[in-house]
Protein backbone atom coordinates (compact mmCIF):
# COMPACT_ATOMS: atom_id res chain seq x y z
CA UNK A 1 0.00 0.00 0.00
CA UNK A 2 1.22 3.48 -0.82
CA UNK A 3 0.57 6.74 1.02
CA UNK A 4 -2.70 8.55 1.75
CA UNK A 5 -4.13 11.88 0.51
CA UNK A 6 -7.10 12.94 -1.60
CA UNK A 7 -9.42 14.44 -4.34
CA UNK A 8 -10.40 14.98 -8.03
CA UNK A 9 -13.29 16.43 -10.06
CA UNK A 10 -15.51 14.59 -12.26
CA UNK A 11 -15.06 16.31 -15.58
CA UNK A 12 -17.96 15.97 -17.94
CA UNK A 13 -17.78 16.29 -21.70
CA UNK A 14 -21.07 16.89 -23.40
CA UNK A 15 -20.28 14.91 -26.49
CA UNK A 16 -17.71 12.28 -27.34
CA UNK A 17 -17.39 9.44 -29.75
CA UNK A 18 -19.92 6.79 -29.02
CA UNK A 19 -21.68 7.62 -25.79
CA UNK A 20 -24.52 5.16 -25.78
CA UNK A 21 -27.24 5.20 -23.23
CA UNK A 22 -30.64 3.73 -23.23
CA UNK A 23 -33.02 3.08 -20.45
CA UNK A 24 -36.26 1.41 -19.78
CA UNK A 25 -39.35 2.07 -21.85
CA UNK A 26 -42.80 1.20 -20.62
CA UNK A 27 -44.81 1.09 -17.45
CA UNK A 28 -43.24 0.51 -14.09
CA UNK A 29 -45.35 -1.48 -11.71
CA UNK A 30 -45.24 -2.89 -8.22
CA UNK A 31 -43.77 -1.22 -5.16
CA UNK A 32 -44.92 -1.26 -1.58
CA UNK A 33 -47.76 0.51 0.08
CA UNK A 34 -46.86 4.08 0.87
CA UNK A 35 -44.09 4.27 -1.73
CA UNK A 36 -43.69 7.32 -3.92
CA UNK A 37 -45.54 7.25 -7.22
CA UNK A 38 -42.69 9.19 -8.85
CA UNK A 39 -39.42 7.23 -9.16
CA UNK A 40 -37.48 10.48 -9.54
CA UNK A 41 -38.26 11.30 -5.91
CA UNK A 42 -36.95 7.96 -4.67
CA UNK A 43 -33.53 8.70 -3.21
CA UNK A 44 -31.57 6.25 -1.07
CA UNK A 45 -29.51 7.93 1.65
CA UNK A 46 -26.65 5.53 0.98
CA UNK A 47 -26.10 5.50 -2.79
CA UNK A 48 -26.05 1.95 -4.10
CA UNK A 49 -25.31 0.97 -0.55
CA UNK A 50 -27.03 -2.34 0.16
CA UNK A 51 -24.87 -4.99 1.84
CA UNK A 52 -25.75 -8.59 1.09
CA UNK A 53 -26.54 -10.68 4.15
CA UNK A 54 -23.65 -12.77 5.41
CA UNK A 55 -21.03 -11.37 3.05
CA UNK A 56 -19.37 -8.93 5.47
CA UNK A 57 -18.38 -9.77 9.09
CA UNK A 58 -21.49 -8.99 11.11
CA UNK A 59 -19.61 -7.05 13.77
CA UNK A 60 -18.57 -4.45 11.19
CA UNK A 61 -21.78 -4.02 9.20
CA UNK A 62 -23.27 -1.17 11.22
CA UNK A 63 -19.97 0.73 11.34
CA UNK A 64 -19.64 0.42 7.56
CA UNK A 65 -23.17 1.72 7.09
CA UNK A 66 -22.42 4.71 9.29
CA UNK A 67 -19.18 5.37 7.42
CA UNK A 68 -21.12 5.24 4.16
CA UNK A 69 -23.57 7.82 5.44
CA UNK A 70 -20.74 10.09 6.58
CA UNK A 71 -18.70 9.78 3.40
CA UNK A 72 -21.23 9.45 0.58
CA UNK A 73 -19.35 6.32 -0.54
CA UNK A 74 -21.54 3.22 -1.09
CA UNK A 75 -21.22 0.72 1.76
CA UNK A 76 -20.15 -2.15 -0.54
CA UNK A 77 -17.26 0.00 -1.78
CA UNK A 78 -16.10 0.68 1.78
CA UNK A 79 -16.47 -3.00 2.64
CA UNK A 80 -14.50 -3.92 -0.47
CA UNK A 81 -11.79 -1.48 0.55
CA UNK A 82 -11.51 -3.07 4.00
CA UNK A 83 -11.30 -6.49 2.37
CA UNK A 84 -8.51 -5.28 0.10
CA UNK A 85 -6.63 -3.41 2.82
CA UNK A 86 -6.63 -5.96 5.64
CA UNK A 87 -9.07 -8.77 4.88
CA UNK A 88 -11.12 -7.29 7.77
CA UNK A 89 -8.24 -7.89 10.20
CA UNK A 90 -8.07 -5.09 12.80
CA UNK A 91 -4.63 -6.28 13.94
CA UNK A 92 -3.04 -6.09 10.48
CA UNK A 93 0.29 -4.26 10.14
CA UNK A 94 1.86 -3.73 6.72
CA UNK A 95 5.55 -3.77 5.89
CA UNK A 96 5.30 0.01 5.47
CA UNK A 97 3.86 0.46 8.94
CA UNK A 98 0.17 0.94 8.09
CA UNK A 99 -2.03 -0.42 10.86
CA UNK A 100 -5.54 -1.57 11.53
CA UNK A 101 -8.55 -2.70 9.58
CA UNK A 102 -8.32 0.30 7.24
CA UNK A 103 -4.49 0.37 7.16
CA UNK A 104 -3.76 3.95 8.19
CA UNK A 105 -0.21 5.25 8.32
CA UNK A 106 0.62 6.77 11.73
CA UNK A 107 0.68 10.36 10.49
CA UNK A 108 -2.73 10.10 8.86
CA UNK A 109 -4.18 8.23 11.84
CA UNK A 110 -3.18 11.12 14.05
CA UNK A 111 -5.56 13.32 12.05
CA UNK A 112 -8.47 10.88 11.70
CA UNK A 113 -8.21 8.39 14.57
CA UNK A 114 -9.57 10.69 17.29
CA UNK A 115 -6.92 9.53 19.71
CA UNK A 116 -8.04 5.89 19.62
CA UNK A 117 -5.98 2.76 19.12
CA UNK A 118 -5.50 2.07 15.38
CA UNK A 119 -6.30 -1.59 16.05
CA UNK A 120 -9.81 -0.60 17.18
CA UNK A 121 -11.92 -1.70 14.17
CA UNK A 122 -14.83 0.62 14.90
CA UNK A 123 -12.47 3.60 15.08
CA UNK A 124 -10.70 2.41 11.95
CA UNK A 125 -13.91 2.19 9.92
CA UNK A 126 -15.06 5.57 11.18
CA UNK A 127 -11.71 7.09 10.17
CA UNK A 128 -11.96 5.38 6.79
CA UNK A 129 -15.35 6.99 6.19
CA UNK A 130 -14.13 10.45 7.15
CA UNK A 131 -10.99 10.18 5.06
CA UNK A 132 -12.77 8.76 2.02
CA UNK A 133 -15.46 11.42 2.33
CA UNK A 134 -12.79 14.10 2.16
CA UNK A 135 -11.18 12.45 -0.84
CA UNK A 136 -14.53 12.20 -2.59
CA UNK A 137 -15.20 15.91 -2.09
CA UNK A 138 -11.81 16.74 -3.55
CA UNK A 139 -12.44 14.37 -6.44
CA UNK A 140 -15.66 16.15 -7.30
CA UNK A 141 -14.06 19.57 -7.02
CA UNK A 142 -10.96 19.02 -9.18
CA UNK A 143 -10.57 18.90 -12.94
CA UNK A 144 -9.71 15.25 -13.48
CA UNK A 145 -11.67 12.85 -15.66
CA UNK A 146 -13.01 9.63 -14.21
CA UNK A 147 -15.39 8.28 -11.60
CA UNK A 148 -14.97 10.33 -8.40
CA UNK A 149 -15.26 7.20 -6.25
CA UNK A 150 -12.46 5.53 -8.21
CA UNK A 151 -10.35 8.67 -7.92
CA UNK A 152 -10.96 8.78 -4.17
CA UNK A 153 -9.89 5.15 -3.89
CA UNK A 154 -6.77 5.94 -5.89
CA UNK A 155 -6.02 8.83 -3.54
CA UNK A 156 -6.40 6.54 -0.53
CA UNK A 157 -3.88 4.14 -2.01
CA UNK A 158 -1.39 6.35 -3.82
CA UNK A 159 -1.79 9.65 -2.04
CA UNK A 160 -3.57 12.58 -3.60
CA UNK A 161 -0.25 13.88 -4.82
CA UNK A 162 0.07 10.77 -6.97
CA UNK A 163 -3.38 11.33 -8.45
CA UNK A 164 -2.68 15.01 -9.05
CA UNK A 165 0.64 14.28 -10.74
CA UNK A 166 -1.04 12.35 -13.55
CA UNK A 167 -4.51 13.87 -13.48
CA UNK A 168 -6.15 10.57 -12.64
CA UNK A 169 -5.36 7.06 -11.45
CA UNK A 170 -1.57 6.60 -11.32
CA UNK A 171 -0.02 3.98 -13.59
CA UNK A 172 2.34 2.68 -10.91
CA UNK A 173 1.63 -1.02 -11.13
CA UNK A 174 -0.51 -1.02 -7.99
CA UNK A 175 -3.20 1.65 -7.80
CA UNK A 176 -5.29 0.71 -10.85
CA UNK A 177 -5.37 -2.90 -9.67
CA UNK A 178 -6.26 -1.70 -6.17
CA UNK A 179 -9.31 0.15 -7.50
CA UNK A 180 -10.34 -2.77 -9.69
CA UNK A 181 -10.09 -5.27 -6.85
CA UNK A 182 -12.20 -3.10 -4.56
CA UNK A 183 -14.87 -2.83 -7.25
CA UNK A 184 -14.84 -6.61 -7.59
CA UNK A 185 -15.18 -7.10 -3.85
CA UNK A 186 -17.93 -4.46 -3.76
CA UNK A 187 -19.92 -6.39 -6.35
CA UNK A 188 -19.55 -9.49 -4.18
CA UNK A 189 -20.69 -7.68 -1.05
CA UNK A 190 -23.56 -5.71 -2.60
CA UNK A 191 -27.16 -6.75 -2.12
CA UNK A 192 -28.74 -7.88 -5.36
CA UNK A 193 -31.13 -4.94 -5.45
CA UNK A 194 -28.55 -2.41 -4.24
CA UNK A 195 -30.46 -1.74 -1.02
CA UNK A 196 -30.90 -3.20 2.43
CA UNK A 197 -33.17 -2.77 5.41
CA UNK A 198 -31.60 0.46 6.61
CA UNK A 199 -30.54 2.07 3.35
CA UNK A 200 -33.68 2.08 1.23
CA UNK A 201 -36.11 4.92 1.75
CA UNK A 202 -38.20 7.45 -0.06
CA UNK A 203 -38.45 11.08 0.91
CA UNK A 204 -41.12 10.96 3.56
CA UNK A 205 -42.17 7.32 3.58
CA UNK A 206 -42.16 4.07 1.67
CA UNK A 207 -39.23 2.26 0.08
CA UNK A 208 -37.18 2.24 -3.12
CA UNK A 209 -37.64 -0.84 -5.26
CA UNK A 210 -36.01 -1.79 -8.53
CA UNK A 211 -37.93 -1.03 -11.66
CA UNK A 212 -38.62 -3.78 -14.16
CA UNK A 213 -39.86 -2.42 -17.45
CA UNK A 214 -40.25 -3.36 -21.07
CA UNK A 215 -38.54 -2.11 -24.19
CA UNK A 216 -40.24 -1.25 -27.44
CA UNK A 217 -37.52 -3.15 -29.27
CA UNK A 218 -37.81 -0.62 -32.06
CA UNK A 219 -35.98 2.48 -33.21
CA UNK A 220 -38.58 4.94 -31.99
CA UNK A 221 -36.04 7.69 -31.28
CA UNK A 222 -37.79 10.78 -32.68
CA UNK A 223 -34.69 12.83 -33.60
CA UNK A 224 -32.83 10.33 -35.80
CA UNK A 225 -33.30 12.35 -38.99
CA UNK A 226 -32.03 15.63 -37.53
CA UNK A 227 -28.42 16.92 -37.91
CA UNK A 228 -25.83 15.20 -35.74
CA UNK A 229 -22.11 15.52 -35.06
CA UNK A 230 -19.83 14.04 -37.69
CA UNK A 231 -17.18 11.39 -37.10
CA UNK A 232 -14.03 10.76 -39.09
CA UNK A 233 -12.95 7.30 -40.22
CA UNK A 234 -11.14 6.71 -36.92
CA UNK A 235 -14.17 7.56 -34.82
CA UNK A 236 -12.98 11.00 -33.78
CA UNK A 237 -15.25 14.01 -33.98
CA UNK A 238 -14.98 16.08 -37.15
CA UNK A 239 -17.43 18.75 -36.06
CA UNK A 240 -21.05 19.36 -35.16
CA UNK A 241 -23.19 21.21 -37.72
CA UNK A 242 -25.82 23.79 -36.89
CA UNK A 243 -28.96 22.22 -35.47
CA UNK A 244 -27.20 19.19 -34.00
CA UNK A 245 -27.77 20.13 -30.35
CA UNK A 246 -30.77 18.31 -28.95
CA UNK A 247 -33.71 19.31 -26.80
CA UNK A 248 -32.09 17.35 -23.96
CA UNK A 249 -29.01 19.62 -24.09
CA UNK A 250 -26.92 16.86 -25.64
CA UNK A 251 -26.51 16.08 -29.37
CA UNK A 252 -28.79 14.21 -31.74
CA UNK A 253 -28.00 10.56 -32.30
CA UNK A 254 -25.61 10.25 -29.36
CA UNK A 255 -25.92 7.57 -26.73
CA UNK A 256 -26.71 10.09 -24.06
CA UNK A 257 -29.49 11.59 -26.13
CA UNK A 258 -31.06 8.21 -26.73
CA UNK A 259 -30.99 7.39 -23.03
CA UNK A 260 -32.67 10.62 -22.11
CA UNK A 261 -35.37 9.82 -24.63
CA UNK A 262 -35.86 6.45 -22.95
CA UNK A 263 -35.76 8.00 -19.48
CA UNK A 264 -38.44 10.48 -20.38
CA UNK A 265 -40.55 7.66 -21.82
CA UNK A 266 -40.08 5.81 -18.53
CA UNK A 267 -41.66 8.75 -16.74
CA UNK A 268 -44.47 8.98 -19.28
CA UNK A 269 -43.10 12.04 -21.09
CA UNK A 270 -42.83 11.90 -24.89
CA UNK A 271 -42.64 15.58 -25.78
CA UNK A 272 -41.40 18.86 -24.32
CA UNK A 273 -41.34 20.00 -21.59
CA UNK A 274 -39.01 17.11 -20.77
CA UNK A 275 -38.71 15.69 -17.27
CA UNK A 276 -35.14 14.40 -17.63
CA UNK A 277 -32.44 16.50 -19.27
CA UNK A 278 -28.67 16.53 -19.22
CA UNK A 279 -28.50 19.13 -16.48
CA UNK A 280 -31.26 18.13 -14.06
CA UNK A 281 -30.65 14.44 -13.26
CA UNK A 282 -28.06 14.58 -10.48
CA UNK A 283 -29.07 15.91 -7.05
CA UNK A 284 -25.72 17.71 -6.77
CA UNK A 285 -26.39 19.76 -9.91
CA UNK A 286 -23.80 17.99 -12.07
CA UNK A 287 -24.67 16.99 -15.62
CA UNK A 288 -25.14 13.41 -16.74
CA UNK A 289 -22.26 13.94 -19.16
CA UNK A 290 -20.48 11.17 -21.03
CA UNK A 291 -21.24 7.46 -20.88
CA UNK A 292 -18.27 7.07 -18.54
CA UNK A 293 -19.99 9.42 -16.08
CA UNK A 294 -23.25 7.51 -15.74
CA UNK A 295 -22.35 5.12 -12.94
CA UNK A 296 -21.24 7.99 -10.73
CA UNK A 297 -24.42 9.87 -11.64
CA UNK A 298 -26.49 6.84 -10.61
CA UNK A 299 -24.61 6.56 -7.33
CA UNK A 300 -25.02 10.28 -6.73
CA UNK A 301 -28.75 9.86 -7.34
CA UNK A 302 -28.87 6.96 -4.91
CA UNK A 303 -30.18 4.49 -7.47
CA UNK A 304 -29.13 0.81 -7.52
CA UNK A 305 -25.97 -0.32 -9.31
CA UNK A 306 -25.09 -4.02 -9.60
CA UNK A 307 -23.98 -6.85 -11.89
CA UNK A 308 -27.40 -8.34 -12.66
CA UNK A 309 -29.25 -7.52 -15.89
CA UNK A 310 -32.96 -6.78 -15.77
CA UNK A 311 -35.11 -5.60 -18.64
CA UNK A 312 -34.85 -1.84 -18.88
CA UNK A 313 -31.65 -1.46 -16.86
CA UNK A 314 -28.89 0.74 -18.22
CA UNK A 315 -25.89 -1.25 -19.43
CA UNK A 316 -22.71 0.56 -18.35
CA UNK A 317 -19.30 0.03 -19.95
CA UNK A 318 -16.50 1.95 -18.24
CA UNK A 319 -13.82 3.76 -20.24
CA UNK A 320 -11.40 0.82 -19.99
CA UNK A 321 -13.94 -1.82 -21.06
CA UNK A 322 -13.04 -3.51 -24.35
CA UNK A 323 -16.72 -3.47 -25.35
CA UNK A 324 -16.86 0.32 -25.21
CA UNK A 325 -16.98 1.72 -28.71
CA UNK A 326 -14.60 4.55 -27.86
CA UNK A 327 -11.69 4.16 -25.48
CA UNK A 328 -11.78 6.78 -22.78
CA UNK A 329 -15.47 7.59 -22.99
CA UNK A 330 -17.16 4.31 -22.18
CA UNK A 331 -20.48 3.15 -23.54
CA UNK A 332 -24.00 2.76 -22.24
CA UNK A 333 -27.05 0.93 -23.55
CA UNK A 334 -30.26 -0.69 -22.36
CA UNK A 335 -31.19 -4.27 -21.53
CA UNK A 336 -33.86 -5.11 -24.09
CA UNK A 337 -34.23 -8.77 -23.13
CA UNK A 338 -32.68 -11.15 -20.58
CA UNK A 339 -31.96 -14.63 -21.95
CA UNK A 340 -31.68 -17.93 -20.06
CA UNK A 341 -28.16 -18.72 -21.29
CA UNK A 342 -26.43 -16.05 -19.21
CA UNK A 343 -26.71 -13.36 -21.83
CA UNK A 344 -28.94 -10.45 -22.72
CA UNK A 345 -29.95 -8.37 -25.72
CA UNK A 346 -28.93 -4.73 -25.57
CA UNK A 347 -30.28 -1.92 -27.70
CA UNK A 348 -28.79 1.47 -28.19
CA UNK A 349 -27.51 4.18 -30.46
CA UNK A 350 -24.22 5.28 -32.03
CA UNK A 351 -22.12 2.14 -31.70
CA UNK A 352 -20.14 2.11 -34.90
CA UNK A 353 -17.77 3.91 -37.22
CA UNK A 354 -18.93 5.83 -40.30
CA UNK A 355 -21.14 5.17 -42.12
CA UNK A 356 -22.76 3.12 -39.33
CA UNK A 357 -22.43 5.80 -36.65
CA UNK A 358 -25.39 7.55 -35.00
CA UNK A 359 -27.71 4.66 -35.78
CA UNK A 360 -29.87 2.29 -33.74
CA UNK A 361 -28.55 -1.22 -33.06
CA UNK A 362 -29.21 -4.39 -31.07
CA UNK A 363 -26.61 -6.96 -30.03
CA UNK A 364 -26.40 -10.07 -27.85
CA UNK A 365 -24.00 -9.75 -24.91
CA UNK A 366 -22.76 -12.01 -22.12
CA UNK A 367 -23.98 -10.87 -18.70
CA UNK A 368 -20.33 -10.41 -17.75
CA UNK A 369 -19.54 -8.06 -20.66
CA UNK A 370 -20.48 -4.72 -19.08
CA UNK A 371 -18.99 -3.33 -15.88
CA UNK A 372 -22.37 -2.70 -14.25
CA UNK A 373 -26.10 -2.47 -14.72
CA UNK A 374 -27.76 0.74 -13.56
CA UNK A 375 -31.32 0.30 -12.35
CA UNK A 376 -34.23 2.65 -11.88
CA UNK A 377 -36.16 2.48 -8.61
CA UNK A 378 -39.63 1.01 -8.84
CA UNK A 379 -42.62 3.33 -8.61
CA UNK A 380 -45.49 2.60 -6.30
Amino acid sequence: MLSRAGGALFITILFAASLLVAVVLGAVSGGRAGASTDPSSCVAPLPGAGLAAGKVPAEYVEAIREAAKASGIPAPILAGQLRQESNFNPKAVSHAGARGIAQFMPGTWASYGQGKDPSDPQAGISAQGKFMGGLLKQAKASGFAGDPVDLALAGYNAGWGGVTAVGGIPDNGETAQYVTRIRQFANEFAAKDGTDAVTASVKGSGECDLATGTSSGNDDYPFKDLPHCMLNANGGYAGCPAGSQSEFNAFHGECVDFVMWRLNQQFGVTKAPWKIMNGNFRPDGGVLGDARDYRAAWENKGWPVDKTPTVGAVVWYGPANANASSAGYGHVAIVKEVLKDGSFIEEGYNFGFPPEDHKYYTIKRANSAPDNFLHLPKAG
